[in-house]
């Protein structure tokens, strides 16, 4: 299936380009061609809907886990927001955009089956060797807030 925003993306291969326009350090994107930036959106747009989120999808026939009902603390406003809010969804949209180029930067991420508690070679002596995370602590500090006990699928919320 090809990339369509709201369906299996959060954001177009369009909005994606003028994210990555202007931010530094994106060897990684202007070298992959469109179809491996499509699937990297399509891919990290899968990752986030796996992390726990407050509120409920607004339609239970919604393909993601956006639009949302519900409110999140957002510590940069200091204020309460709506899940559905614009601040929320540009939010969701830069993070989809920065997993996605962790992903292509990343080759091989998503097969890493493991970590290496000590490795030596001759003299060489190497402990707690560990794969980088699948979603970074960066793309999770942007959506700080949205995330329920950082996205872990363990913590029981109420929503009133």
């Amino acid at each position: 299936m090809a990339l369509e925003k709201d369906v299996n993306s959060y954001v177009s291969l369009e909005e994606a380009e003028a994210y990555m326009g202007d931010r530094l350090d994106v060897a990684a994107w202007d070298e992959a061609s469109d179809a491996d930036k499509a699937k990297a959106l399509v891919t990290a747009t899968s990752m986030l809907d796996q992390l726990t989120y407050p509120g409920s999808a607004i339609s239970d026939s919604q393909p993601l886990a956006f639009p949302r009902s519900g409110m999140y603390y957002d510590e940069k406003l200091g204020t309460y927001m709506g899940m559905d809010s614009q601040v929320a969804r540009t939010r969701l949209d830069r993070a989809t955009c920065e997993l996605a180029y962790h992903l292509l930067n990343n080759d091989g991420l998503l097969d890493a089956g493991g970590s290496v508690v000590s490795l030596q070679v001759g003299s060489i002596s190497l402990s707690q060797i560990t794969d980088p995370p699948k979603v970074p602590l960066f793309v999770r500090k942007m959506l700080s807030g949205m995330l329920l006990s950082g996205g872990s699928h363990s913590t029981w919320w109420r929503n009133n």
